[in-house]
């Protein structure tokens, strides 16, 4: 495989990765580039079913601070691919700084629990998934342990991503597309 950003993107529903007799065939990841980014991050630790709250406060920053996802991209830091032993999660919840806002944004003094973050860039396997969450624990996972030590490449430094490239309130839930990026390094 080489690396390519110029590919389509092969979308997958997300309920398909809940079948375990669905073929993952390997034209469902594609490689590309991602850019460095400056991202407004606020983190977050617990169950899935609070994590709501903690959204809401990007919202509400992202409203203040004009970072409208129209131009700020949408980011799930999936600071490990799994919950903890208690099954709680650590995932930062993060928009991306335009350049236009930075010094706007720089100048802020940010609330308790928000933080800056640049996220170096490089190169990153991608999975599409339409259709809402069910499946994106299961797609990682593949991407990670089935796909990856069969491609010619190898976990590259990094976090593993979830970018909300379309996401309700602006599409219906079964439009919603995620973008699964494993960092990746040739062997």
């Amino acid at each position: 495989m080489t690396l390519a950003t110029a590919l389509p993107v092969v979308i997958s529903q997300s309920s398909d990765w809940l079948d375990p007799n669905y073929i993952r065939p390997d034209r469902l990841v594609d490689l590309l580039v991602l850019p460095s980014l400056s991202l407004l991050v606020v983190d977050y630790r617990g169950p899935l079913e609070l994590m709501p709250g903690t959204i809401r406060q990007l919202i509400g920053q992202r409203r203040l601070l004009h970072l409208h996802p129209d131009i700020s991209r949408t980011f799930n830091l999936m600071y490990y691919p799994a919950p903890g032993v208690e099954g709680d999660w650590h995932i930062g919840i993060a928009a991306s700084i335009p350049e236009s806002h930075k010094a706007e944004l720089y100048a802020t003094t940010l609330p308790d629990g928000f933080r800056l973050h640049l996220l170096g860039s490089g190169e990153y396997a991608r999975v599409r998934i339409q259709g809402g969450e069910a499946g994106l624990g299961v797609a990682l996972n593949w991407l990670i342990n089935d796909w990856l030590p069969a491609s010619g490449y190898e976990p590259g430094e990094g976090i593993c991503l979830f970018e909300r490239v379309q996401f309700p309130p602006f599409v219906e839930p079964e439009n919603a597309l995620v973008d699964i990026l494993v960092p990746v390094e040739p062997r």
